[in-house]
């Protein structure tokens, strides 16, 4: 099945690549990155042998001194909804050049566009309020009466990263909201979502039974069946010779544990949270290529990447342990080496035992590539290079040890919750850890996302005690407060806790003080809602396991637990995952039996679980441990809006709804 989603894939870019021909192309960033998963990281080259003059990044900032010479056709490549983008960013692109012949190949289909109440349904039809639009732009810039404007929808929004896992960077932002009140507040993202969810499986010929699991994914699902498109694919599908799929939805939220836990056997789940994400990406991160190069070689700021057209590395990455890699890794170094220029730099070296390789091991091989005079080898060799500087740099960060010291706090907060249920005293610990944060080296943002672990973690099992909430209350406080007062005199803002209280705008003491108090009681409003979201869940309310009296207490995810019981040959009830009807008539027969006929996710051979809000390292490491375990006719995709790590969910979740 991954096969007939890189024919998607592959099918959607090089339809998009014949429209570039002579052109001046300009792609949006959250095209950009499901381009440079498609092309292992190249972008540039992909359009620039399709015959483009130049590529541009869609960005206001870009367009104020860029003019394209001897250029008279234009591509814009959008996945935006929003038509004020549109009328915007498009009109400052042909202000600023004399193209007469413009393309926009949109990910936004006809029917989700946003447009004002103002223009009538018939003129949302092929866009054609919009062209009319780009077409007096274009004539009124450059007095020309005989311009051409063509917009046409492609359902540009997968990033296959691993085969059985790919992510969808237009919705990166989608997480299912705490509160199911604030579900109409992404109305617009759903929809458009959908659309594009409907095109795939249409590209596919596939006809879907919905599951979800969560008020947002039964939302999800509910716009789904209901999209009119859909109704009509599947219509015409009955009968007819199309494959079965089952999507099932899930929350984000049921399970912020697992998302916020830095107890990970997944070497890339290290990756994520050492290094720096590649600008405006959010799963895919920025590699220093300096190791490779002797002196001051300015072409090497260009930072490299994991993205590879081979799906093996990423692989690697996720699913082996750290030995294994570091041994993978070594392999790589030496078989890359160049056989005749430099056959004794390889006889010098010696096979290593596995035990051994550590990642200052690879870095001293990675050295040797500096006497290496033939850089054709080294090029054609570039992305395993890459990738091994990446696992080298997020070994050997500074950054390690920190996560080395919350792996440990994790698993010392698992097993006493476990053992002291109510009467625990993790939130008084945690309180000292906040106190002492600087001696530790640990960031305020590490802890937030630890505290987000902690309660995910207890949901409605443990009850803290009143007494300790408002030690951490106050705990919080005072290092908000501390974090403002040390903000005021920098300038640079590196993470999105920083920016977030330089945004607060606050400068007298009492002010601030003030103002950390709301933050800390926000905050424990927003960990109160966390340890709520499995209340409604009948069998996977609990996140902790214990399979006898001599093991300690796991952790097990909530993919975990739904794809044991639903690749079980047993095919055990699961009453927490809903189904929506597949169609009309089986809508129907389910009516007049009274709901005797009942499907189970596994009736098809292909299962896609998209998680709303993103999924880990670890939990697709831990989803295919599980999936080997039994012997199922089914193929599973895992996805969701992003590649996450536990900062991502601080961000998203505590951040994010601060009111400013």
């Amino acid at each position: 099945m991954e096969g007939d989603l890189e024919q998607f894939l592959a099918d959607t870019w090089h339809d998009i690549a014949g429209f570039v021909n002579e052109s001046a192309v300009y792609i949006d960033h959250a095209a950009t990155e499901c381009l440079h998963w498609y092309t292992g990281g190249k972008v540039y080259s992909f359009f620039k042998a399709a015959g483009a003059v130049s590529v541009h990044e869609q960005a206001m900032y870009n367009f104020r001194y860029i003019k394209v010479q001897n250029c008279k056709k234009v591509v814009i490549i959008s996945t935006s909804i929003n038509l004020t983008f549109y009328q915007r960013t498009v009109k400052m692109i042909l202000e600023k050049n004399a193209f007469e012949h413009c393309t926009i190949i949109t990910a936004a289909h006809s029917s989700v566009l946003n447009y004002d109440d103002t223009v009538s349904t018939e003129d949302r039809v092929d866009y054609a309020k919009l062209k009319r639009d780009v077409k007096s732009w274009m004539q009124s810039n450059q007095q020309l009466e005989d311009c051409s404007v063509t917009i046409l929808f492609r359902p540009v929004f997968i990033s296959l990263i691993d085969n059985g896992l790919f992510v969808t960077p237009p919705f990166s932002d989608l997480l299912s909201p705490l509160n199911s009140g604030s579900i109409k507040n992404s109305e617009y993202a759903v929809e458009h979502f959908v659309s594009l969810f409907n095109s795939l499986l249409t590209n596919l010929n596939l006809r879907e039974d919905i599951y979800s699991m969560g008020k947002f994914s039964e939302y999800v699902a509910e716009k789904l069946e209901t999209l009119p498109m859909a109704i009509e694919r599947r219509n015409s599908l009955v009968g007819a010779t199309g494959k079965g799929v089952s999507v099932i939805f899930v929350d984000r939220t049921l399970d912020l544990c697992t998302s916020t836990s830095n107890n990970t056997e997944s070497l890339l789940a290290k990756i994520l949270c050492t290094l720096s994400h590649l600008p405006h990406h959010c799963n895919d991160v920025a590699i220093n290529m300096y190791p490779l190069f002797s002196g001051p070689q300015k072409f090497v700021d260009v930072p490299g990447c994991l993205a590879s057209s081979d799906k093996t590395l990423m692989n690697i990455l996720i699913t082996k342990t750290q030995k294994e890699v570091l041994a993978t890794a070594n392999k790589m170094l030496i078989d890359i080496l160049p056989t005749k220029e430099n056959l004794k730099l390889r006889e010098k070296l010696k096979p290593k035992p596995a035990t051994r390789i550590s990642a200052h091991s690879l870095k001293k091989l990675v050295n040797k590539f500096k006497d290496i005079d033939d850089l054709h080898t080294i090029s054609e060799s570039s992305k395993k290079l890459q990738v091994v500087l990446g696992i080298i740099q997020a070994l050997t960060s500074e950054k390690t040890s920190r996560l080395e010291l919350l792996i440990s706090f994790e698993k010392l907060v698992l097993q006493n919750i476990a053992v002291s249920r109510d009467s625990t005293s993790v939130l008084g610990q945690l309180s000292s850890i906040i106190k002492t944060r600087e001696k530790h080296k640990l960031h305020t943002d590490s802890i937030l996302a630890f505290l987000v672990h902690i309660y995910a973690l207890a949901g409605t099992e443990i009850q803290f005690s009143l007494q300790q909430e408002q030690q951490l209350e106050e705990a919080i406080a005072d290092a908000v407060f501390e974090d403002i007062i040390k903000l005021k005199g920098n300038t640079m803002k590196t993470s999105m806790y920083e920016q977030s209280l330089s945004l607060l705008g606050v400068t007298d003491a009492e002010t601030i003080k003030e103002t950390s108090a709301k933050i800390a009681k926000h905050i424990m409003t927003i960990l109160h809602e966390i340890a709520q979201q499995r209340a409604s869940l009948h069998n996977y309310t609990s996140l902790m396991s214990k399979s006898s009296s001599q093991e300690i207490v796991r952790r097990v995810g909530i993919l975990q637990q739904l794809l044991t019981d639903m690749l079980h040959p047993d095919r055990f009830e699961l009453p927490d995952l809903h189904q929506r009807s597949p169609s009309f008539i089986s809508a129907g027969l389910n009516l007049f039996s009274k709901g005797r006929i009942k499907h189970h996710p596994c009736d098809n051979n292909w299962i896609i679980i998209y998680v709303i809000g993103g999924v880990t390292p670890e939990e697709i490491r831990e989803t295919k441990e599980i999936i080997s375990l039994f012997n199922s006719n089914c193929q599973i995709t895992i996805a969701g809006s992003r590649l996450l790590n536990p900062i991502d969910i601080v961000d998203k979740v505590l951040l994010s709804s601060i009111d400013y």
